[in-house]
């Protein structure tokens, strides 16, 4: 949930065979790098003029590529098919980006960042009352339905395209929000709003894996409140169980 320190995720090695703290390390790693690059990135773009008209045409084209991407499928995408929409001729297209993939990983990385922002939002051993606790976690619930509201295609992209694009990246990415996950749970027990004997680890998994499947259905929900509906009973199942 909470506190994930940097917002996005960039490719790291197979941990197949590394230590159980190798992904940890390389997500935080990752993160620290991605946001290094993103600060670097502003301040060159400020300071020029054409620099600035370049970024402008490449988040032109990152948009277009994260809708067709996600419509379409990853596979099914050809640059053709981005640089029509832009009326933009290959030999343009090339000038920012080397090949589909390449723009397909960027596109991951709009999507990392749009996740590492709601963990930026929020420090998870913050709460200090029960009452700032179940709060906190309606905010970051509410933080995720707006990521889907706000970047529908991004979050079709997740679910539909992203183990096409880069499987590692992807599972670095939910082993770092496991982590910081994890470390929210670790300030509910800590501070005796959850069991003592609770397995942190084990409920991070499952929490991120419910919020993730909620994301994916509130792509398709007819019904506009069924993703508040289900965010709701989240948090009641969180701090009142089911047990009558």
């Amino acid at each position: 949930m909470g506190g994930l320190k940097r917002d996005a995720v960039v490719t790291a090695k197979s941990t197949s065979a590394a230590p159980k703290s190798a992904p940890r390390r390389a997500a935080k790693s990752a993160l620290r790098a991605t946001k290094g690059r993103a600060v670097a990135g502003a301040r060159g773009a400020a300071a020029s003029p054409l620099k600035d008209r370049a970024e402008q045409r490449r988040e032109e084209i990152l948009a277009v590529a994260e809708r067709i991407f996600a419509e379409k499928g990853y596979h099914a995408t050809g640059i053709a098919d981005i640089a029509t929409v832009l009326g933009l001729g290959h030999g343009t297209f090339y000038r920012y980006f080397k090949n589909k993939h390449d723009i397909a990983l960027a596109v991951f990385d709009r999507l990392l960042g749009r996740i590492g922002e709601i963990g930026l939002s929020e420090d998870p051993t913050s709460s200090r009352t029960l009452e700032e606790y179940r709060e906190q976690s309606r905010r970051i619930l509410d933080r995720w339905l707006a990521l889907v509201d706000q970047h529908p295609h991004l979050v079709r992209f997740l679910h539909e395209q992203t183990v096409a694009v880069d499987l590692t990246r992807l599972t670095t990415l939910f082993e770092a929000y496991v982590e910081f996950t994890a470390r929210f749970l670790e300030n509910g027990v800590k501070k005796k709003f959850l069991r003592t004997n609770l397995d942190v680890r084990a409920t991070a998994e499952m929490v991120v894996a419910l919020i993730l499947d909620g994301t994916r259905r509130a792509l398709s929900d007819e019904d506009p409140n069924a993703a508040r509906r289900r965010a709701e009973a989240g948090v009641l199942l969180m701090f009142d169980g089911i047990r009558k």
